[in-house]
């Protein structure tokens, strides 16, 4: 349909879409505009926070011009998308693989834009681009310090929602911490929702109730009900995600698994700037110059952070390799 037919055509939103589509240049000269699209709040200290983190990082490494939006409703994220692809912005980033199905509905509706969605496997061939770390080395690692930290033997893990990224992350947990002790038992959980903390909470008590005196997981703001089901309970010890968050819940949180992703959009992004962006996915190693993938803290005993740089040695150097998989519980 040309743009002049659209115009007598009665199919009118179908008109603006077209309209939209035609007048969006490829990336012209000046600074890259981007939008980070989160789940939830960046006040959460986690998994939101790294998203403002890589957008900061976009500003410092690439000079771009970069809007965060916060709390993006998944069932609304093709409006989201909608509304910066059609307001000028090159390259579009859904923090989370939740937000998958709207990059891959509106990438076709504005081909000329760039959309990248982290912690996903997506991707069309052509403008819609995806990115992940092969997340069972570094949680592997931390389901291995938290099985360290329990005395009764039986940790929980707590998760949001699940799919391929999600599910292997609650593997990777689970295989770390057999491998510190064979006979652990494992207890894990999807809430169906990352940024709430009272359904976050109600699992952790049952598992708590259930024998378990350990915990990490695999939410966003959902963390805080963990906290405080730790805190009511003893101070049952608590290993967070991705940046060393302990002064959130310092009575709790023992350690945090250091895994900030901003480093890797940065290095996706720069084919917006430069033309070379492939609508494919890209896949990150943990890289032997990390560093500590775990944080120390006055609460993580000296053993156990001392035999988690060890570990972490042997993963680099392919000694010990954490298997990767992606199967949702049925």
């Amino acid at each position: 349909m040309s743009i002049e037919s659209c115009r007598r055509a009665a199919a009118v939103s179908a008109c603006v879409f077209l309209v939209a589509v035609s007048a969006l240049p490829a990336h012209a000269a000046g600074p890259l505009k981007v939008a980070v699209l989160l789940p939830g709040s960046a006040a959460d200290h986690g998994y939101n926070a790294d998203g403002a983190r890589a957008a900061d990082a976009l500003k410092k490494d690439l000079k771009a011009d970069v809007k965060v939006i916060e709390n993006v409703s998944v069932a609304n994220q093709s409006d989201v998308y909608r509304q910066f692809a059609a307001s000028g912005s090159d390259l579009v980033i859904g923090w989370g693989g939740q937000f998958t199905d709207g990059a891959m509905q509106v990438g076709q509706e504005f081909p000329k834009v760039k959309f990248l969605v982290v912690n996903s496997g997506a991707s069309n061939g052509k403008n819609v681009a995806s990115l992940d770390l092969d997340v069972e080395n570094w949680e592997f690692i931390g389901g291995w310090v938290t099985a360290k930290l329990s005395k009764k033997g039986a940790i929980g893990w707590v998760g949001g929602q699940c799919f391929p990224a999600t599910a292997a992350n609650m593997h990777a947990v689970e295989e770390g911490a057999k491998y510190a002790n064979p006979k652990i038992r494992v207890v894990s959980t999807f809430t169906g929702d990352f940024e709430d903390p009272i359904k976050a909470q109600q699992a952790t008590q049952a598992m708590i109730e259930g024998g378990v005196d350990a915990l990490t997981g695999n939410v966003n703001n959902g963390y805080f009900g963990i906290f405080k089901a730790a805190r009511s309970n003893g101070n049952i010890p608590v290993v967070t995600e991705w940046i060393d968050n302990h002064e959130l819940a310092p009575e709790v949180i023992v350690s945090s698994i250091l895994k900030g992703q901003a480093r890797f959009v940065v290095e996706v992004a720069k084919g917006a700037a430069d033309g070379s962006f492939k609508g494919a996915h890209h896949q990150f190693k943990l890289p032997a110059n990390w560093g500590p993938v775990m944080a120390k803290t006055d609460k993580l005993p000296k053993d156990i952070y001392d035999g988690s740089l060890k570990l972490q040695d042997d993963i680099v150097k392919g000694k010990v390799k954490p298997a990767h998989n992606e199967a949702c519980p049925k």
